[in-house]
C-alpha cells in the first residue's frame, strides 16, 4: 500500500466549493481508478493537505481514462484552487499501518 501527499491552496471564498468538488473528485478517483480513498485536513487558511491510499504503485501509475463527466468534476475542483491543481508532497510506501477505520457514515465536519 502507498500513501500520496497532496497540497491544495484554495481561493478565497472557495474553501466550500473546494471541499465539494474534492469529495466528488475523490470518489470518482475511488470508483473508476482503484484508488482506496482519501483524507482531507485544512492545514490553514486556504490550504489543504490530503493523503490518498493506493493499494500499490502500480495502480497509482496506470494511465487513467477520464471521462467527460469525470474531466468536468475535475475542472470544477481545479476552478477553486489558485493554481488550478494541487501539488504532490511526496509518495509514501505504508510500513506499518495503525489506522482505525472510519465507520460507514462516520464523517469528519
Amino acid at each position: 500500500m502507498m500513501a500520496v501527499l497532496i497540497e491544495f491552496r484554495v481561493r478565497p471564498g472557495q474553501d466550500d466549493a473546494f471541499r465539494a468538488a474534492w469529495t466528488e473528485t475523490t470518489d470518482y478517483i475511488r470508483v473508476h481508478f482503484g484508488s482506496l480513498g482519501s483524507r482531507l485536513h485544512r492545514a490553514g487558511d486556504h490550504r489543504y493537505v490530503a493523503y490518498a491510499l493506493w493499494p500499490d504503485r502500480e495502480t497509482y501509475d496506470r494511465d487513467h481514462a477520464w471521462s467527460e463527466s469525470g474531466r468536468a468534476i475535475r475542472q470544477r475542483m481545479a476552478d477553486t484552487l489558485i493554481d488550478g491543481r494541487g501539488t504532490v508532497l511526496d509518495h509514501l510506501d505504508v510500513v506499518v499501518d495503525r489506522l482505525a477505520p472510519i465507520e460507514r457514515g462516520e464523517h469528519a465536519h
